[in-house]
C-alpha cells in the first residue's frame, strides 16, 4: 500500500549534476536562498514481496515482443498503461511499436549491481539502471526506468529518466558502474534497515540544503572517502563543498516526488526548479551504517506541456 510521507523542502545532491543542463561554464555567481513553496509529499512503499512477481511480469513483456504476441503482451500489461516517459505517447501501442521495431543499431546494457537481475524492486515498483545505444545516431546515454506494477501484477506505468554519457569523469569512476570496498564487503539489510536508510537520505538533504547546513550534514552523515559517480565531481566530501562555495549552482527547489530502497541503495527522483528552469532528477544513494558512502545520479531537463506527447506529465 502507497504511503504518503510529508517532507519540507528538500534538495538533492543531484543538483551538483544540473549545472550540465544550466550551462556548467557560466558562474552564476554567488549561491542565493530562496523559500520553496511546493507540493511536500512523495510516495514510498514497503516491503519486497511482489518483486519476483514484478520481475516475471517484465521478462514476460520482453520475451513477448520478442516472439511479436501481441495478444500475450496484452495479457500482461494494464490497461489503460499510463506513460510519463517524454518520448513516448500514452498507451500500449506506442511501447509495443518500439520494442517491436528496434533501429538495427540499438543496444540496452541492464546494470546488473543495482539488485537481483539487475532490477531494485520495493513493493509493486522496479527500478532499472541502463547504458543505452538508440541506434539512431544520437549519444549513448544512462537511462533509469521506474516502474509500477497494479495488484494484478501487471505493469501499470512507467517513468524514465535519460542523460548523455559524459566522455570521461572526474573522479575517473565510470557514471553507471560501482566500485570500492562496498563492492568488496556486500550486506544484506533488512525492511527495518532499508526503511531507516530513506530517513537517512532524506535527513541529510533537509539539513545539507533546505537548512542551509552543507558543510554540517558532509561532515557528520557522509563518509570520509565518498564515492562520486557523477562525471564532472571528485571522490570525497571536499569537493561537494567546494563546488557549492563556487556560486556556481543556481538557488533550487527540490520537490521529491519517489523514494525507493532495497538493501544499501536509495533511490529518490525530484522535481527540480531553478532559474534554468524543471528539471527531472534521479539520485541514487548507497548507505551503510546511516553514512552516505556513494552517489550516482540522472538528470533530464523537463520539455513544456505543449511539447510533451501526454498529459501525464514526466512526474
Amino acid at each position: 500500500m502507497l504511503q504518503k510521507t510529508i517532507v519540507k523542502n528538500i534538495l538533492t545532491m543531484a543538483i551538483i549534476l544540473v549545472l550540465s543542463s544550466c550551462n556548467s561554464n557560466k558562474s552564476i555567481g554567488k549561491q542565493s536562498t530562496t523559500t520553496c513553496e511546493m507540493d511536500n509529499t512523495y510516495t514510498s512503499e514497503k516491503g519486497h514481496q511482489f518483486g519476483d512477481r514484478s520481475r516475471s511480469a517484465l521478462t514476460a513483456i520482453f520475451r513477448t515482443a520478442k516472439t511479436n504476441n501481441f495478444e500475450a503482451f496484452m495479457n500482461i500489461a494494464s490497461d489503460p498503461y499510463i506513460q510519463h516517459s517524454p518520448d513516448l505517447p500514452d498507451g500500449w501501442e506506442p511501447v509495443w511499436k518500439l520494442t517491436t521495431e528496434r533501429p538495427a543499431g540499438f543496444s540496452s546494457k541492464k546494470i546488473e549491481w543495482l539488485g537481483s537481475d539487475g532490477l531494485l524492486d520495493n513493493g509493486n515498483f522496479l527500478v532499472m539502471l541502463r547504458e543505452v545505444n538508440r541506434g539512431d545516431g544520437t549519444p549513448k546515454s544512462k537511462i533509469v526506468d521506474i516502474m509500477r506494477f497494479d495488484n494484478e501484477g501487471k505493469y501499470a506505468e512507467h517513468w524514465d529518466i535519460r542523460q548523455p554519457l559524459s566522455d570521461k569523469t572526474v573522479s575517473g569512476h565510470s557514471e553507471t558502474g560501482t566500485t570500492g570496498k562496498f563492492v568488496e564487503m556486500p550486506v544484506n539489510y533488512s525492511e527495518k534497515q532499508e526503511e531507516a536508510n530513506k530517513k537517512t537520505a532524506v535527513k541529510f538533504l533537509n539539513r545539507a540544503f533546505n537548512k542551509g547546513a552543507l558543510d554540517n550534514a558532509l561532515d557528520n552523515m557522509v563518509y570520509e572517502g565518498y564515492i562520486q559517480h557523477n562525471p564532472m565531481i571528485a571522490d570525497g566530501i571536499a569537493p561537494v563543498k567546494e563546488i557549492f562555495k563556487s556560486g556556481k549552482i543556481p538557488a533550487l527547489c527540490y520537490d521529491i516526488k519517489y523514494v525507493l530502497a532495497q538493501n544499501d541503495i536509495v533511490v529518490v527522483y525530484s522535481k527540480v526548479t531553478s532559474s534554468a528552469g524543471i528539471t527531472a532528477v534521479i539520485d541514487i544513494l548507497r548507505i551503510r551504517d546511516g553514512k552516505l558512502v556513494e552517489h550516482w545520479d540522472v538528470v533530464e531537463p523537463v520539455p513544456a506541456d505543449k511539447d510533451m506527447p501526454h498529459k501525464n506529465g514526466m512526474f
